[in-house]
């Protein structure tokens, strides 16, 4: 089945893994996690661990255990702005996702400040209907199963009809639970994603070619 609307994950999916900007940002969370509970950084990252296994994201598990108190502070210590030291552009990028005659728009655990400043810079903004980011997940986000139906609700779309592209497998096993149709995105991750039934591609500019493939073998 042809999609008729697609979500794109935005770091590391609209841009190569390769990139250091989310690296950068696990860096960031883990210092952020040392400085606010006052341990050291092994243990902070420690931490970090436990608290996305148990809560999705760092963010929530600090706001449900530790009384965080606001997150707009650890996300803005969290991003770094600019992102031009951390990504390039790639025009191959906007004539893919411009060519594609579907709406999209993007999911992402990041603030929509972050998922703007890296939209931006890519010069695909202008190509999503709208960001998903993690406030409007309630600090949950990925891959909290509400997340999902709560942005499918939002788009008015049953999940059948919905292509959900990610760099993470345990993001899109949810998202193929309640019946959508997802894509892998990963240069290392075909074999394990085999495994799940999972199609997947190496970089995201080869997914017009999957699109036809997926529509000649219907």
């Amino acid at each position: 089945m042809q999609p008729a609307y697609i979500l794109f994950d935005l770091d590391e999916t609209l841009y190569p893994a390769s990139s250091e900007l989310l690296k950068e940002v696990g860096r960031r969370m883990t210092e952020y996690v040392s400085g606010f509970l006052k341990v050291d950084p092994e243990k902070a990252l420690s931490l970090r661990r436990e608290l996305t296994r148990k809560y999705g994201t760092t963010l929530k598990g600090l706001l449900v255990e530790y009384d965080l108190g606001t997150a707009d502070e650890y996300l803005e210590y969290c991003h770094p702005a600019p992102v031009d030291k951390y990504l390039s552009r790639d025009p191959e990028l906007a004539k893919v996702l411009t060519d594609l005659a579907v709406p999209k728009s993007i999911l992402t655990n990041s603030p929509l400040e972050h998922a703007e400043r890296v939209l931006d810079y890519l010069q695909v903004r202008n190509c999503f209907e709208h960001i998903f980011d993690i406030r409007f997940n309630n600090f949950s986000g990925k891959p909290d199963p509400d997340t999902y139906r709560k942005t499918l609700s939002r788009l008015k779309r049953n999940p059948e009809e919905v292509l959900f592209i990610d760099d993470r497998l345990a993001y899109l096993l949810p998202f193929q639970s309640l019946g959508g149709q997802v894509l892998l995105v990963s240069a290392n991750g075909r074999e394990e994603a085999q495994s799940y039934r999972i199609p997947a591609i190496g970089d995201i500019k080869e997914l017009p070619d999957f699109l036809d493939r997926a529509a000649a073998a219907e």
